[in-house]
């Protein structure tokens, strides 16, 4: 389910996309500071780098790999083969003491992360999210006005609706997106330490901090000026964070769905063929929540670490985010694996109308709120001491709730409100707040 993103965020496409920074800085000193570093690239010297940048294939990703076999160098791998594999053009001679310029290792690899992780979030996370705020969305207006029993601590409690507790997770999750949405990835470009040294000592009358400053934001990414050798992470692990975060409300809706479908509030489709126990011919299990759980958990324990352990970074650099930072391709993996599972998982559901109504009808008790509201609006100070005594721990059902109702000293006005009271009709205000949802959302997130 989520080969196409591995294929997005892979090995090949780190190759990719390194062999494209290195092609574009070579090209962006050729522009900005034409013949001062190397004699100016011809129009169609620039096109065949160009063409260059799209066309990696199988062949040439395996002879970076055996240049880097070679020299035990991923990013100096990169630079070799260019020089390597330009030598038989026209400009080949003149360019090869010219790729990697003033460059480090770590230039060519935050630029190029940063992209990959950029078009992960862009091309499969946030259609993934987007997928399941739709069917929330869409679900909880549907259901805006059905009732159901609420539980706190896992006891019935004040009736709510199910559209209102779609829309919870919608909102949740409507935040996220809007929040991952507008998240910016970083790049720096200056250096083995971050000083520009080598820039300096080459052309000393050049704004190397405007020059590199413009280049990172050609990718469209935001510029960091300082930086040790590497790019310090704050900003990844403050992304990794609202992935975690993301991924927490996604276990709590995966648990509350788990629990609904074992109370019947929901049935689920069944697929012809599908098997739920290898013995129990019966079971529909609810596996789609059950696995994108498990998958949650994975991705959390390595998304939590990351976010950890990515900003910190011994002196000027230590090489322990180099490794772990690759890890976060599997915690990319299990992420949207999940969430494609519960889009599935949800896509399968129908809410038991029937089954809703009969449960709340099952617990007049928990309409006691309101009656203990409405007596006190009458000034009556024992009126919680009274509903505690009639339902806490106590068996009741509808008849004797309305025998007690009858046996109070009430105006007519009283009594009749609380007479109209049932678990069925004490909803508040949740099929508004439902049917609001795009009003509140707007308001919720306008600037002052």
């Amino acid at each position: 389910m989520v080969g196409d993103l591995g294929q997005a965020i892979d090995e090949y496409a780190l190759f990719q996309r390194r062999l494209e920074i290195e092609i574009r800085w070579l090209l962006w000193l050729d522009q900005m500071l034409p013949g001062r570093i190397f004699p100016a690239l011809s129009v169609a010297d620039r096109a065949a780098l160009e063409a260059r940048i799209r066309g990696l294939d199988r062949a040439t990703v395996l002879r970076i790999k055996e240049i880097e076999l070679s020299v035990h160098h991923d990013v100096k791998a990169v630079e070799l083969f260019l020089r390597e594999s330009t030598a038989g053009e026209a400009f080949g001679p003149t360019l090869a003491p010219f790729w990697h310029f003033a460059a480090t290792s770590e230039d060519i690899n935050n630029l190029a992360y940063s992209l990959i992780w950029r078009d992960a979030q862009r091309n499969f996370l946030l259609p993934a999210l987007t997928r399941i705020l739709a069917w929330l969305e869409e679900e909880s207006h549907r259901h805006s006005r059905t009732p159901m029993l609420s539980h706190t601590h896992g006891q019935p409690a004040s009736p709510t609706t199910l559209g209102k507790e779609l829309a919870i997770f919608a909102w949740r999750f409507s935040e996220s997106r809007d929040a991952l949405s507008a998240y910016r990835f970083a790049g720096k470009f200056n250096g083995a330490v971050g000083n520009y040294n080598a820039h300096q000592v080459a052309l000393p009358d050049v704004d190397w901090i405007a020059l590199t400053r413009e280049f990172v934001r050609s990718f469209d990414l935001d510029f960091q000026p300082f930086t040790t050798q590497i790019e310090s992470h704050d900003r990844l692990s403050a992304w990794l964070d609202m992935l975690a975060r993301t991924n927490r409300i996604m276990v709590n809706l995966c648990r509350d769905f788990w629990g609904y479908i074992s109370w019947g509030y929901f049935r689920q489709r069944v697929i012809p063929g599908e098997v739920g126990s290898s013995t129990m011919p019966h079971k529909v299990n609810p596996i789609a929540f059950e696995n994108a759980e498990g998958n949650l958990g994975v991705a959390n324990s390595l998304l939590r670490h990351l976010s950890d352990k990515l900003p910190v970074s011994r002196f000027q650099r230590d090489l322990s985010d180099s490794t772990a930072q690759r890890s976060l391709v599997t915690a990319l993996g299990h992420t949207l694996l999940a969430w494609r599972m519960l889009r599935e998982g949800l896509s399968r559901l129908e809410p038991d109308t029937e089954r809703l109504r009969q449960d709340l009808l099952e617990h007049p008790e928990v309409i006691a709120e309101g009656l203990q509201t409405l007596l006190r609006l009458k000034g009556d100070p024992h009126a919680y001491d009274r509903l505690k005594a009639l339902t806490r721990g106590q068996s009741l059902d509808s008849k004797s709730l309305k025998d007690w109702i009858a046996g109070l000293d009430l105006d007519a006005e009283t009594r009749q409100s609380m007479e109209r009271l049932t678990p069925l009709t004490y909803l508040g205000l949740a099929a508004e707040l439902t049917e609001r949802f795009d009003e509140l959302r707007n308001q919720a997130t306008r600037k002052p």
